[in-house]
């Protein structure tokens, strides 16, 4: 049994918890409550985590938190990840993306905990890319404050993981779908997939832009979870992508639709883990 502290209790946080008190650890949540309502997580509290009130821009909050729990292992998962909401209020954006990184990679540090686990994006690879493209691929442009953010944290936290010798995953994350205990109704918090999925149900058209060339990196939550329980951190520092499939927006549409997909994805992503979940058996 490990202790492991959850920073962001929302879709992807959440589905983790679950997934680790059901192996029998124990889960301290934290969260600010930006996107998340602290009730969303009170099963996840009948069924024994911690949830604790912390906001990862601020080191007072932080700091206490992990002198109380010396967690084993560290999942950074809270972030603003919205590009709407990134020109909207960008400040929220870098203090939360670049400051909270760094401010967690100081209090890992201090506090000795053995690994720190950080959900990336895909993104980071920036677009027109072509061919396999793996963790070595070298990070290109951006479009907005929080996918630019990716990398900045991806650097900042290679940076404390060599000064001070923590173990170091950088996991990056495709578009992940599927349900969890901690679902977002608002628009921009609202997956391509599970937003076709939804549409597709109720009988509305799919608009898709640009026909729906663009090619994305898509993964069951319950995948992302079981990866990111289970998978050794370390020893150092390690970087890979979390795609069970490469599709275009198209795809997504056809399988929504029943129909079969096209393909022609531009490009794929090189992954190491196995996935357990499909894209056409979730649509």
């Amino acid at each position: 049994m490990a202790s492991l502290l959850v920073l962001g209790a929302g879709y992807i946080g959440a589905r983790l918890a679950e997934l680790a008190l059901g192996e029998g650890h124990e889960v301290t949540l934290a969260d600010n409550w930006f996107a998340t309502g602290r009730e969303q997580l009170e099963p996840l509290a009948q069924a024994g985590a911690r949830v604790e009130s912390v906001d990862i821009r601020r080191a007072e909050e932080l700091w206490p938190l992990f002198e109380g729990i010396r967690p084993d292992r560290v999942y950074l998962l809270a972030a603003q990840a919205s590009r709407p909401l990134s020109e909207s209020d960008p400040d929220y954006t870098e203090e939360t993306n670049l400051t909270g990184a760094r401010r967690v990679a100081e209090a890992v540090a201090a506090c000795g905990c053995g690994a720190l686990v950080y959900g990336s994006s895909l993104h980071v690879y920036g677009p027109k890319l072509s061919g396999a493209i793996g963790a070595e691929h070298p990070y290109g442009p951006q479009g907005d404050l929080a996918h630019l953010s990716k990398i900045y944290a991806e650097l900042c936290l290679e940076l404390y993981a060599r000064r001070h010798g923590f173990d170091l995953s950088l996991l990056r994350l495709g578009i992940v779908y599927g349900p969890s205990p901690v679902e977002h109704d608002r628009p921009e918090s609202q997956t391509v997939v599970d937003k076709f999925r939804r549409m597709a149900a109720a009988g509305e058209e799919l608009t898709l832009d640009d026909g729906g060339r663009a090619t994305i990196g898509v993964v069951h939550v319950d995948d992302v979870a079981r990866i990111m329980l289970d998978q050794p951190v370390g020893p150092g520092i390690s970087a890979a992508n979390v795609a069970a499939e490469t599709v275009t927006v198209a795809d997504v549409a056809a399988l929504a639709r029943g129909e079969p997909p096209s393909g022609g994805a531009g490009h794929t992503f090189s992954t190491p883990f196995e996935y357990e979940h499909t894209l056409a058996s979730y649509l």
